[in-house]
């Protein structure tokens, strides 16, 4: 009765999301209903939100040979699913320190893009998502900096590549260039997460203007305040200052 409850409530969009089921189970019902590509992906989505990987990874991995693509924007919801996948695989690759291990993620994700590539290769989220992949590749720098160069160029506000954008130049020590981007992140985009300001603050420190720094990765902390970046940078700036008082808290940070 309840596998029953479970697949009206599916077909039906009527599904309690922050309730889910174990993963096997969904899959069971999406596969018989043949339910769109679409629901698969929202599924998905909240699985991850609660942490259930391996539930987020079944579906991701069965959904392109078991769900129903039949609608407008398939194409988009099919390059959508490789590339989410395709940034679990970089981000568990990114925090991986066995090398071996390391490889194997990075080879699926880029698997994974090269997938996404042949369904609409010039989507900008996508480009953006496999350019910072090339920055953590270490030896693709310029192939990223072409694509968030295309990115901006159709966009010149997408926090995603102007981030990216600003990476390569810090780390060519244009650190005007990089602050520039940084703003243009956060120009117009309220919602702009921490490691833009962040971001700022290390180009401010490093043009010498500290009480700006200060700014910033206060301001970063109050967004996160898991931010290690920014209570790093503070607690440089307050040891730096030669103030006693600034000395005690850099220390205590």
């Amino acid at each position: 009765k309840q596998w029953y409850q479970r697949r009206v409530a599916i077909t039906a969009g009527e599904l309690d999301l922050e309730q889910l089921p174990e993963g096997e189970e969904i899959l069971g019902i999406l596969r018989t209903e043949n339910v769109p590509l679409h629901i698969w992906l929202t599924l998905a989505k909240h699985y991850y939100k609660q942490e259930k990987m391996h539930d987020f990874v079944l579906l991701l991995e069965n959904c392109h040979k078991d769900a129903a693509t039949d609608y407008r924007e398939q194409e988009k919801d099919k390059m959508l699913a490789l590339d989410t996948l395709a940034a679990h695989y970089v981000s568990l690759g990114r925090k991986e320190k066995n090398k071996e291990a390391r490889k194997k993620h990075f080879g699926k994700a880029t698997s994974l893009y090269t997938q996404a590539d042949k369904i609409i290769m010039y989507d900008q989220n996508h480009l953006v998502g496999r350019a910072h992949f090339c920055l953590l590749e270490g030896d693709k720098t310029d192939q990223a900096d072409a694509q968030f160069n295309f990115v901006l160029a159709k966009s010149e506000k997408h926090i995603a590549a102007n981030m990216g954008k600003a990476c390569i130049l810090f780390n060519k020590k244009d650190y005007k260039g990089a602050l520039g981007h940084f703003k243009k992140a956060l120009k117009g985009n309220d919602n702009c997460p921490a490691s833009v300001r962040l971001g700022m603050g290390l180009c401010f420190y490093r043009l010498g203007n500290t009480e700006k720094a200060q700014i910033a990765f206060e301001r970063a902390l109050e967004l996160d305040p898991r931010s290690t970046g920014s209570l790093i940078g503070l607690a440089i700036l307050h040891l730096n200052s030669g103030d006693k008082d600034k000395l005690i808290k850099g220390v205590k940070l």
